[in-house]
């Protein structure tokens, strides 16, 4: 499987049996594309003048994330499909963790793009891949977290030493 992350703090593996699939945080490595910057076209001068003194601005990002899902039975899938969904689904941003980065971004849900079942059985295990559609404005720098481990937990540690526990139930 993929990486292990994070969704607000909830271990998408241990609590919706959700994993990222392998390759799946590449799409974080595209680099955004910059807004075109503001220039005058002036009649009586060839090309453009653009203003250089002014921040470079980037475009909102789209990443599609690619996901997979197993449920011990169908039943089980679908609770864990739903709470799943329910987790993201929001006027509002998701914290997406990616443990192994020690990186955190602020994502927002916009549509899941495929759903394919791998395994369908009524009686025994369920899975399905499946692609997320999310928004990430670059704007919005990633924080930065470290994980800890102990015998009271897992824990990412944020902002000035909060240490928040990873969740592993809905």
């Amino acid at each position: 499987m993929g990486a292990d992350v994070l969704i607000n703090g909830y271990d998408l593996e241990k609590t919706f049996g959700v994993c990222l699939e392998e390759g799946g945080l590449s799409v974080f490595e595209q680099p955004p594309v910059p807004r075109e910057p503001f220039f005058n076209e002036w009649p009586d001068q060839s090309g453009r003048d653009y203003d250089e003194t002014s921040a470079v601005v980037y475009q909102t990002q789209f990443f599609e994330i690619p996901f997979l899902i197993i449920g011990s039975t169908m039943a089980d899938y679908r609770k864990k499909k739903a709470d799943f969904i329910k987790l993201i689904d929001f006027n509002g941003s998701f914290d997406f963790q990616v443990i192994d980065w020690g990186e955190a971004y602020k994502l927002r849900y916009k549509e899941v793009t495929s759903w394919e079942f791998i395994n369908t059985n009524l009686g025994s295990e369920t899975s399905a891949r499946f692609v997320l559609r999310v928004e990430f404005n670059f704007n919005i720098k990633p924080y930065v977290f470290r994980y800890l481990a102990d015998n009271n937990g897992r824990y990412i540690i944020i902002n000035d030493n909060k240490k928040v526990l990873v969740k592993t139930s809905y």
